[in-house]
């Protein structure tokens, strides 16, 4: 049997070279090994101490932040956003001037403003107005010198009610008594303890106006020790259109309109024009009754509601009158 060198030295050559690779390995020297030592790297900061982060330095507080999340900066509370400036209030409208001045020439207004200012401060003030005014039903001027006796009751109504005029006068009353005292009518009670008292002799007005005329006549006499005492009256005036009644005492015996006689004896009356006298026993005296006296009493309603009343005695007078004030009246 014949052998195959062939792969006898194929194989041979392999072995001999994984020999030789073995022992070239075993000859290398074999590698050094060395120990390093373990060595700890130290931190910059200790971000674990309880110290309070806001002391920190400001590179301790970046690095524990980074590292540990403390130290960090406190986040910052924005500041309020301010409020809106508040808009300046807006001016009032300026007003337009007025095209006229009403107040300006009203005293001259019908002959100096022109028909236009008239009809603009008619319709924006009432003045200026030409429209007639409404007829009147009386003119409260035209006999006011004589409106009392003058006057229709109607207009003296009217009158004083639209003009205050022709108003009735406040009534007021003088009263003289005894020797006398007298309360006046310029006194604002009846208080006879302010009453003054008049002496004189001879005949004085105790009123005198254009309308109404009374006059006094005072004596003596022996129950007075001569001081004067009222002894007669006459009323007369325009008021009384010519008529004039006088009253004395009983002595005397005077009581008469127009010089005749009221009555033959006591109790009476007479009516004229606008006027009527009484002779009785009624009223209140202003004082008292004279020891030896009855009560005799003129009374006379005439016109202007002028009230005399006259207490007759036998040698004096105490009269009251009663009358709102006259035209001009002096007393």
């Amino acid at each position: 049997k014949r052998l195959n060198y062939t792969c006898m030295f194929i194989g041979g050559g392999v072995g001999v070279l994984l020999l030789v690779l073995v022992v070239i390995l075993l000859l290398l020297p074999g590698t050094t090994t060395t120990t390093t030592p373990m060595t700890t790297t130290a931190l910059p900061f200790n971000c674990m101490t309880m110290d309070n982060p806001d002391m920190w330095s400001p590179a301790k507080k970046t690095y524990c932040c980074a590292h540990g999340g403390k130290g960090c900066p406190k986040p910052t509370t924005p500041a309020p956003t301010p409020p809106p400036p508040t808009p300046p209030k807006p001016k009032p409208p300026t007003q337009p001037p007025l095209p006229y001045d009403c107040g300006a020439g009203v005293a001259n207004w019908e002959a100096g403003w022109s028909d236009a200012k008239k009809a603009w401060c008619c319709a924006h003030g009432g003045q200026g107005c030409t429209t007639p005014k409404p007829t009147q039903p009386y003119d409260c001027n035209a006999g006011f010198s004589n409106w009392q006796a003058g006057w229709s009751p109607g207009k003296k109504a009217w009158c004083c009610q639209h003009a205050a005029r022709g108003c009735a006068p406040v009534a007021k009353q003088c009263t003289l008594w005894g020797d006398p005292h007298v309360i006046s009518f310029d006194q604002m009670n009846t208080d006879k303890s302010q009453a003054y008292s008049f002496y004189g002799d001879g005949d004085f007005w105790l009123v005198k106006s254009s309308t109404v005329s009374i006059q006094g006549r005072f004596e003596g006499t022996k129950y007075t020790e001569g001081l004067a005492a009222t002894n007669q009256i006459v009323v007369g005036g325009a008021f009384l259109h010519g008529h004039k009644i006088e009253v004395g005492t009983l002595d005397s015996g005077i009581l008469t309109v127009d010089g005749h006689k009221l009555t033959a004896g006591f109790h009476g009356s007479y009516s004229g024009h606008g006027f009527t006298v009484r002779y009785d026993d009624s009223g209140k005296v202003p004082d008292v009754i004279p020891e030896g006296n009855e009560k005799r009493v003129v009374h006379m309603d005439l016109p202007l509601d002028v009230k005399v009343t006259v207490f007759q005695w036998k040698n004096y007078l105490d009269v009251q009158i009663e009358m709102g004030k006259q035209p001009g009246q002096d007393g």
